[in-house]
């Protein structure tokens, strides 16, 4: 596992010119930041995959409003069927994919004697990812991108997650292996492993954890910024532009990684 010693650029505008992508978890959080980012920097045709219909659509309108085509397949991840057939039939069309973002998944905690949850979990955040990768490899260029999206989760542990731990460190494992399959054909394959993201999903979590334990969700949200060496959240934007960057021409030489951006919350680990 490595960090980044240094910061990265977004790609520059007109870089990704031409560019197709999928993107999944797009609705909201990091996965809509990509989605605008990639549009910004060019993207031509933004596939982007969500169960939350209603939002991607208000995405999606976003994208095409910077100048790309936007595809919105709402559809949830534990529905195999539906997403192959969604992916192919637009992929199909557009006729090839030069980057994947697996950005989608849930953070539902769990007892350690809690099956459905683990099930549920495990179902949506790494065979989900394998899925959707698996539909889109055949239209993947020589030299294309893949990005999953972990988490600092995917290295540590945390109590009442077992299930999210056991996904993240998961796609490490995967984004490595899957790195060495497609390395002959220069796809690169890497994982970006947030901490403390400033996101919907991030407050409903605390709002959850909040309510367990009759704490107040303002004052435990206060405390993980404490708890952050730079004494704030990451943005989600900060997130896609490392995301961006994996996924531009600069970082061709990046491959079986797992980045980090969390604001020295892991310390390096």
């Amino acid at each position: 596992m490595t960090e980044l010693d240094t910061p990265v650029a977004a790609p520059a505008p007109g870089e990704l010119a031409g560019r197709t992508a999928v993107v999944t978890g797009a609705a909201q959080g990091i996965g809509r930041e990509v989605a605008l980012l990639l549009a910004e920097s060019g993207a031509a045709h933004l596939i982007l995959l969500d169960r939350d219909a209603a939002q991607l659509d208000t995405v999606a309108k976003e994208v095409r409003d910077l100048g790309a085509q936007a595809t919105a397949l709402a559809a949830d991840l534990r529905d195999r069927a539906a997403v192959r057939t969604g992916l192919r039939t637009t992929l199909r069309a557009a006729g090839q994919l030069h980057i994947l973002v697996n950005n989608a998944g849930v953070a539902d905690e769990n007892g350690p004697d809690d099956e459905d949850t683990w099930l549920r979990v495990l179902d949506i955040n790494l065979h989900g990812t394998f899925a959707v990768t698996a539909a889109c490899l055949e239209y993947l260029v020589d030299k294309g991108r893949i990005v999953n999206v972990s988490s600092i989760l995917g290295k540590a542990g945390k109590m009442r997650n077992t299930a999210y731990c056991a996904s993240k460190h998961g796609l490490i494992g995967y984004t490595k292996g899957l790195a060495l399959d497609l390395a002959s054909r220069g796809i690169t394959v890497n994982a970006v492993l947030p901490g403390w993201i400033d996101t919907p999903m991030l407050r409903r979590e605390i709002a959850a954890s909040a309510a367990e334990i009759g704490a107040d969700p303002a004052r435990m949200l206060r405390q993980a910024r404490k708890s952050v060496p730079l004494r704030r959240l990451v943005e989600a934007r900060e997130a896609a532009e490392l995301i961006g960057f994996l996924a531009s021409d600069r970082a061709a030489a990046i491959t079986a990684q797992s980045l980090t951006v969390d604001g020295g919350y892991t310390r390096g680990m």
